[in-house]
This record gives structure tokens, C-alpha cells and sequence, in this order.
């Protein structure tokens, strides 16, 4: 049976496994790398098990070490998050927020809302992660997330807001070119600019308009992972592209893109707020939650 563990010894052990390495954690914490290794070792002795492999450039999680990782660092970060309400007044609002959001709808919708959550509660601070890789919300100690699509960890409370599907446009100078078309066999043979991977020359496109699901299959002449880029080449008259309604809204006010078979869009994929699961959500992550939820969802 393990012996009496201190607890200061498992928040280091946490940081040691963020930071990545002893002398990066070390330097964070201000300590020797020495004392962070005696304390390190002396965690393991107390608890009877190995949890770090060491070599002398890097070091990897023992399968203990792992399980010791993802159990202890939700309630470490929540114990930190009750200690800053209880310091600050059980129902004010106040500390940092880790988000990590897609890039589009981090540049596009997300900079108005923090702004106005900010101004609402002046002693929260908010941190954006914008990026379309999914990261560990644990291991990076992310608070919330915004996913589109189904949500892979089944261990992460969800709250779905909505839905997102891709809708047709393109300019109109490349439409005076190459045609309007009237029905989804005609994109077949029009080059299209394609959310996904690189190279992937002909791709199928699943197409829906509430009553009926079609597949087609478009000739990606131009593909790229970032939608800001395809709609730059859309706008330029490149080909037709396919994107999220509020990235086309203002271009298509201003006459520089112009919806394509208006009927028709892009499977819609479920647009969720998850966070990592935990026995008592903080009150500054409960009240972020339900902003971003009020805010977000009507401008899908």
C-alpha cells in the first residue's frame, strides 16, 4: 500500500508531464532540475511504482505514470479553480479561461464575444488556442473547447449549440465565365476549391437540401485546410468553393460572391462546447459556457 503521498509532490509531477521535460518544468517552477528529480523520485518511492522512463534526452510516462496524469490533473485544476472563487468570493467571477477554438470560428465570431464576456466580468482573463488540431484538453490544461463534428472523447462533458453546413458561392466574374449551374451534376465538371487534404483530385462532396442526400463527385483543382484561403481564391474568381455561411455573409452583402445552387449545402456537422470532466464545473467556466453558447449559436 502506498504511503502517505504529498500533494505538492503530484502538482509537480503534473508539471514535469506539461512542460515535457525536468529542466523545462524546472525553469518554470524556478527550481533546480535536481530538487525536481528528488521530489519526482520520491513520489514514486511513496507510491510504490514507476512512473517516469528516463533517458538522457527525453523521458516517457510509464502506463501508471499515465493513469496517475489524466486522474489527477482535472481535479488538481479544479481544486485551483475553487480556491480562486473562495479567494476572490464564492460568486464573482474571476481567473484565467483556456479556450481552444477552430480558426475560423476563432477569427471570425470569436473575438466580439470574448470582448463582450471581458467587459461583462473584468477580473476573468481569457486564453485563445486557434487551431483546427485537436489538442488534449487535459494534457494542455484547456479549459473549453469548441468542436465541429462529433465529438471523439466520450469522457468530455458536451453541450451541443448547433449545427454548421458548407453553402455553395463563388464570384460572379467566374460565374459569367464557366456558367451559373442550375443542377449539382454540373459542378462535376466546374474546377472547385476544396476544404481537406492536399492532392486529393477528384473528392466526394455530400450534398443535402432537407428532403433529399446526394453524393457528388468535384474536380479539386485548388485545395487547402483553411477556409479564409479558399474564399481569397473564390473571391479572385478561382472556382466555386463551398464554406461556412457566416465566412460568406458580409461577401455576399458587398456583391463579391454569390450563393450556388441556394437549395442545396454540404452535410451539416454538429457544432459542441466541451469541456473536461469533472465532479464540480468552476462558476467561471459554468457562466462562459453558457455565454458563448447564447452568443455563438445564432451566427452558425
Amino acid at each position: 500500500m502506498a504511503q502517505e503521498v504529498d500533494l505538492n509532490r503530484i502538482e509537480l509531477f503534473r508539471e514535469v508531464v506539461l512542460a515535457g521535460s525536468f529542466s523545462r518544468a524546472a525553469a518554470r517552477l524556478r527550481m533546480p532540475k535536481s530538487r525536481v528529480s528528488r521530489h519526482i523520485a520520491q513520489l514514486e518511492h511513496d507510491l510504490g511504482i514507476a512512473l517516469i522512463y528516463r533517458t538522457t534526452r527525453q523521458f516517457r510516462l510509464t502506463q501508471a505514470g499515465g493513469d496517475l496524469f489524466q486522474r489527477t490533473a482535472p481535479l488538481l485544476k479544479a481544486l485551483q479553480s475553487t480556491l480562486e472563487e473562495v479567494s476572490s468570493g464564492a460568486e464573482e467571477i474571476a481567473g484565467l479561461i483556456k479556450v481552444t477554438v477552430p480558426e475560423d470560428i476563432g477569427s471570425e465570431l470569436f473575438g466580439r464575444i470574448c470582448h463582450d464576456f471581458l467587459t461583462l466580468y473584468p477580473r476573468v482573463e481569457i486564453g485563445v488556442l486557434a487551431s483546427n488540431q485537436i489538442v488534449d484538453l487535459v494534457k494542455d490544461s484547456i479549459d473549453v473547447a469548441v468542436r465541429i463534428g462529433p465529438a471523439r472523447d466520450s469522457s468530455m462533458i458536451r453541450r451541443k449549440i448547433g449545427s454548421v453546413g458548407l453553402i455553395l458561392c463563388a464570384s460572379p466574374d467566374f460565374l459569367a465565365r464557366h456558367g451559373t449551374p442550375l443542377r449539382l451534376e454540373q459542378l462535376e465538371k466546374l474546377p472547385f476549391l476544396s476544404f481537406g487534404a492536399i492532392g486529393q483530385g477528384r473528392q466526394a462532396l455530400k450534398m443535402t437540401n432537407g428532403r433529399e442526400n446526394r453524393s457528388i463527385r468535384v474536380n479539386a483543382r485548388f485545395s487547402c485546410n483553411n477556409f479564409f484561403v479558399l474564399r481569397s481564391m473564390a473571391c479572385e474568381g478561382s472556382g466555386i468553393t463551398a464554406m461556412p455561411a457566416f465566412l460568406a455573409r458580409e461577401l455576399f452583402a458587398s456583391g463579391k460572391l454569390v450563393p450556388v445552387l441556394k437549395e442545396w449545402s454540404v452535410e451539416t456537422s454538429p457544432v459542441q462546447i466541451l469541456i473536461p470532466s469533472q465532479k464540480d464545473v468552476p462558476h467561471k467556466i459554468r457562466a462562459f459556457v453558457d455565454f458563448l453558447a447564447e452568443r455563438l449559436a445564432p451566427s452558425l
